[in-house]
């Protein structure tokens, strides 16, 4: 009878252990599921708001271009100052990309990682 018993007593924590270990590997993959949602919604969002402000930086670089031309009396005037410009702020990004943006885009996934 004892022996019944303790059959029984090491099946039961054998099951709850069992359980214990499905219900962790659930937990973790919900968990990875909810990191992962949470980064790329984070990132659409991310990727719509850069869409919108690159049109909107498109239309207002041609309207400043087209302005800048008919102040100088030639419309290709005022499109090579507009070049003139990005091609300045694009060294000013390649000189700082390492401490600007390489910095600022691992923190924003490492946060989005670890939020919980």
């Amino acid at each position: 009878m004892e022996e019944e018993e303790e059959k029984s007593f090491t099946q039961r924590i054998y099951e709850q252990v069992e359980q214990y270990v499905k219900t962790t590997v659930e937990l973790y993959k919900l968990k990875t599921i909810h990191t992962f949602s949470d980064l790329f919604a984070a990132i659409a969002t991310g990727f719509i708001i850069w869409v919108i402000v690159f049109l909107t930086l498109i239309f207002a670089s041609l309207g400043a271009a087209f302005y800048l031309g008919e102040v100088l009396g030639k419309w290709h005037y005022g499109f090579f100052i507009v070049a003139g410009f990005y091609v300045l702020v694009g060294l000013i990004i390649y000189m700082l990309r390492i401490k600007c943006l390489k910095e600022r885009i691992n923190n924003f996934i490492i946060k989005q990682i670890f939020e919980d």
